[in-house]
């Protein structure tokens, strides 16, 4: 297929494509999120825009205008890059067309009035004029360019519809963003803004608002004027990509010490005020703390597909859960306990039908999975942290046939785990991590067919490497963090055979704790964003 057959919805969206640098992995999210907010993408009544998004997606790939170069566990397709002879071509017609420039610090040294669509990826302060008054799109890629540069040059940009400021060294929400009225999209991520003020009330069109990995821990109550909002991320602190990844359990110190810890540091909550469940077109929100209006009235969101909500307490459960029924298209739900002491007790609760990811983060009643797991038969992704079960929880999923990711983190506190034949044929990762009473792993002949990575972190009374590993032909990553001496030497001596097969075996000792983490931020941002937006996670 060529550029010249596609329609015109497609062309746009083609083209939109050529405003990022060469060789960048374009995510399906975030691409889908941009061509909404440009208008590009039809309302066809028969699926949300979202939808219709990624139909737009697969035509291009088919048409092999794009090539997916990662998918997630699930083999859905993550991220796209365009051919390099493609994306030239691509990017001289964007300009001749006055549809889009994508400025890479030479070439030119002005952006006239005609384009649209403006990319800068490094350079910036070397355009002597921005003065484009029709422009709609600002992706600011050039993460080095000083924030008094970026606060001047959006005041010449009366009609944005999207702002994208990723990664870029502002500290505050630039004063002229509020006047934008036009905004549909607005990208803080990866900022140090600590702040949204009052005034984005005028920004009635604002459908995005991605605050995550800033230090944001407050909305204004007048942002629940904004109706049009379909997704709303809040702010998460650096250490989320622990939680996200893999944890680092801290040597010598007590459980009560650790709690502590843990608590103050994973998160920085968003606190709202509960009158943002009238967002009834919101689709998307999290990460967002918990309260007894919040809980009460997020059933007024009845079009919600992904929801993080922490510092839960049992006493919202009912009405929190009461809630969630009402969001028949929920997908991805995380729920955090207020504290590694609370108990949930979710044991007279209806299931989610539509649940796919499912992060459960607190004790469980009774130190056992609930009735309302034996239906979560559609769940692809599942992690439980600090779950305090009693006894061996593996048998307890095995009929989650369609699980491809499973993370248990402190989640067990007995002695042995076992695998079983015919188990988890589509689990493609497997964590266990944070068991320090775990002193087996059990993993029979023809079970885990489909297991590409194993990780193994801080399971410091496991002796030696389990047997069953041998059997997993598939396993191309073994992470092994913080494990015992034993292990490791057992690992290199009489068990080595077991792991002759592993392509590549990562191991992390307990003063390696910075690497892992420098290795989770790493692998976590250019998951999310791709290459050449990895940077310093912001530091307080």
């Amino acid at each position: 297929m060529s550029l010249h057959d596609l329609p015109i919805h497609l062309r746009s969206c083609f083209l939109y494509c050529s405003l990022y640098p060469k060789d960048y992995k374009i995510r399906r999210k975030l691409i889908s999120k941009l061509w909404i907010a440009e208008g590009f993408v039809e309302d066809r009544g028969d699926g949300t825009t979202m939808e219709v998004a990624e139909y737009y997606l697969t035509e291009l790939t088919q048409g092999s205008l794009l090539q997916v170069t990662e998918r997630n566990t699930c083999g859905r397709a993550r991220t796209f890059v365009m051919h390099d002879l493609v994306g030239e071509a691509t990017s001289i017609i964007a300009k001749l067309e006055k549809f889009g420039i994508a400025y890479s610090g030479c070439g030119i040294t002005q952006v006239t009035h005609e384009a649209r669509h403006l990319s800068i990826q490094r350079g910036a302060q070397s355009l002597h004029s921005l003065s484009s008054s029709r422009l709609r799109s600002f992706i600011l890629f050039d993460t080095e360019v000083p924030s008094r540069w970026i606060y001047d040059v959006l005041s010449h940009f009366r009609l944005l519809r999207v702002l994208c400021l990723r990664f870029t060294n502002i500290e505050q929400v630039p004063g002229m963003v509020t006047e934008l009225y036009n905004l549909r999209y607005v990208d803080f991520s990866n900022t140090n803004v600590k702040h949204i003020p009052a005034s984005f009330r005028k920004l009635t069109n604002l459908q995005v608002l991605d605050l995550r990995f800033t230090y944001v821990q407050e909305l204004p109550c007048e942002i629940n004027l904004l109706t049009s909002f379909t997704l709303l991320a809040p702010a998460a602190a650096p250490c989320l990509l622990q939680l996200h990844s893999r944890p680092w359990k801290m040597q010598n110190r007590s459980r009560q010490c650790r709690a502590q810890v843990l608590q103050k540091r994973r998160w920085y909550r968003c606190r709202p005020c509960y009158n943002i469940c009238h967002l009834k077109n919101l689709q998307a929100l999290g990460i967002i703390q918990a309260n007894k209006n919040l809980v009460s009235h997020l059933g007024n969101m009845t079009l919600m597909r992904s929801l993080a909500i922490m510092k839960v307490r049992q006493s919202y459960i009912a009405e929190l859960w009461s809630s969630l029924t009402k969001m028949p298209n929920l997908s991805r739900l995380l729920i955090s306990a207020c504290d590694m002491d609370e108990i949930l007790n979710l044991n007279m609760l209806e299931a989610l039908p539509n649940l796919k990811l499912l992060w459960m983060a607190g004790k469980l009643e009774g130190g056992m999975l609930p009735p309302l797991f034996a239906e979560f038969e559609n769940l692809t992704w599942l992690k439980l942290d600090w779950s305090d079960l009693k006894k061996d929880t593996i048998s307890s999923f095995s009929h989650m046939l369609n699980l491809v990711d499973l993370r248990l983190f402190g989640a067990y506190g007995g002695q042995q785990v076992t695998f079983c034949i015919g188990w988890f044929r589509k689990l493609k990762t497997l964590q266990l991590a944070d068991m320090e009473h775990l002193t087996q792993i059990e993993m029979e002949e023809q079970k885990m067919v489909s297991l590409h990575v194993l990780e193994l972190s801080s399971l410091r009374n496991l002796k030696s490497v389990p047997e069953g590993i041998k059997y997993i032909t598939t396993l191309n990553n073994m992470f092994l963090i913080d494990m015992s001496i034993e292990f490791i030497e057992r690992l290199q001596g009489s068990d080595n055979h077991i792991v002759q097969h592993v392509r590549n075996i990562h191991k992390f000792g307990p003063s390696d704790s910075q690497a892992v983490n420098n290795s989770i931020s790493s692998e976590f941002l250019a998951q999310k964003y791709g290459p050449g937006a990895i940077k310093s996670v912001p530091t307080k």
